[in-house]
C-alpha cells in the first residue's frame, strides 16, 4: 500500500477515528429508530463507498483495481464491512451504544491474534503490556449488568463476530502491497461490502416511512455516511499503512472511551466508576503501545 506519511501523521488520523467511529455507536442507535438494520447499512455503505471513489478521481487517483488484487480486496470488504457493520448494527439493535462498542472493540486481541499467524508480527513484551493493560480496562467496562435485555446473548454473539471479523479484515489489508492508495482502497470495501447485504435486505428489509423521519434521524443517518464512514475510513486504511496491524488495533482502544462519553452525552446512557478505571488502563496501554518505534 503506497504511503508518504510519518507516525505523526498516524497519530493524526487515529485520532480522526477514535471521533468518527466513537459518536457513530449513539448515531447508529438514533438511526434505528426510522431504518431497519438491512435498510440502513445498505445505503450507509454504498453510498459511502461511492462517495469516497468519487473523492479519489477528483484527486486524480487510480481507482482502477488490478485484476491480481481484486481477491483479497473482496475478501477484505467481507471482513470489514459486511460481518462487521452488520454484527455491529445488530448489537446497538440489541443492546444501548455503550455496551456494544466496547464488545466491538476487544477487536485489538483478534487483530494481534491474526497479525501473529498470517504476518508473523510476533508481540513485543511492551505491546503485550499494553495489550493487557487494554484488555482489563474492556473488562472492566464490560462487567455490567446484561440481563435485562431480552436478545441480550444474541446482540453479544452478533457483536462479538463482528469484532473477529473486523481484527481478520485489520490484517487482511497488512498481507499484501496494494497497488491503489487507501481512498481507493476503502471506497471499493465499501461498495463490494453493500453487495452481500442485498439480498437480506430484498427479503428482511422493512418499508421504510420517508415522511415520519425526524430531524435527528436524518442528521445521524447523514453522519454516518459522511462521518462514520467516508471520514473515518479514508483515514483507518492511511493508520493501517502507517503502522503494523498489532499497533493499528490496539491504537483502536480509545474509540470505546470516546463512544460511551458521547452514548452519554447524546442518548443519557450512565457512567459509572468501572467506565473511569477502564479510561485510565487503557490510556496507559495507548501510551505503550503507540509510543514504541514501528520496528516491523
Amino acid at each position: 500500500m503506497k504511503t508518504g506519511f510519518s507516525p505523526g501523521w498516524g497519530l493524526f488520523f487515529l485520532i480522526i477515528v477514535w471521533f468518527c467511529w466513537g459518536f457513530s455507536y449513539p448515531a447508529t442507535k438514533i438511526t434505528l429508530r426510522g431504518f431497519d438494520v438491512w435498510t440502513s447499512r445498505l445505503i450507509i455503505m454504498a453510498t459511502g463507498g461511492f462517495l469516497l471513489l468519487c473523492l479519489a478521481r477528483l484527486t486524480d487517483e487510480q481507482i482502477r483495481v488490478p485484476r491480481n488484487d481484486w481477491r483479497d480486496l473482496i475478501l477484505a470488504a467481507i471482513f470489514n464491512m459486511t460481518v462487521f457493520q452488520l454484527g455491529m448494527t445488530f448489537g446497538v439493535h440489541f443492546f444501548n451504544a455503550g455496551r456494544t462498542v466496547v464488545i466491538v472493540y476487544t477487536m485489538p486481541l483478534w487483530a494481534m491474534l491474526f497479525a501473529w499467524i498470517l504476518l508473523k508480527e510476533i508481540p513485543t513484551r511492551k505491546r503485550l503490556y499494553g495489550l493487557g493493560l487494554g484488555i482489563l480496562g474492556l473488562f472492566f467496562l464490560m462487567a455490567q449488568d446484561f440481563t435485562e435485555l431480552p436478545s441480550a446473548y444474541l446482540g453479544a454473539a452478533c457483536t462479538l463476530l463482528g469484532a473477529v471479523s473486523f481484527g481478520l479484515g485489520t490484517v487482511w489489508m497488512k498481507r499484501r502491497n496494494w497497488s491503489n492508495n487507501a481512498t481507493v482502497l476503502a471506497g471499493w470495501q465499501l461498495v463490494l461490502g453493500s453487495i452481500p447485504v442485498i439480498p437480506f435486505w430484498f427479503f428482511f428489509g422493512e418499508k421504510t416511512n420517508w415522511n415520519e423521519l425526524t430531524l435527528d434521524i436524518w442528521g445521524s443517518f447523514i453522519f454516518l455516511i459522511v462521518i462514520a464512514n467516508v471520514l473515518a475510513y479514508f483515514s483507518w486504511f492511511r493508520v493501517l499503512s502507517i503502522f503494523p496491524a498489532s499497533i493499528s488495533g490496539l491504537g483502536t482502544l480509545a474509540v470505546p472511551i470516546v463512544g460511551l462519553l458521547a452514548s452519554f452525552m447524546i442518548l443519557g446512557e450512565v457512567i459509572g466508576w468501572r467506565e473511569v478505571i477502564a479510561l485510565i488502563l487503557i490510556v496507559a496501554a495507548l501510551f505503550l503501545t503507540l509510543s514504541q518505534r514501528q520496528s516491523d
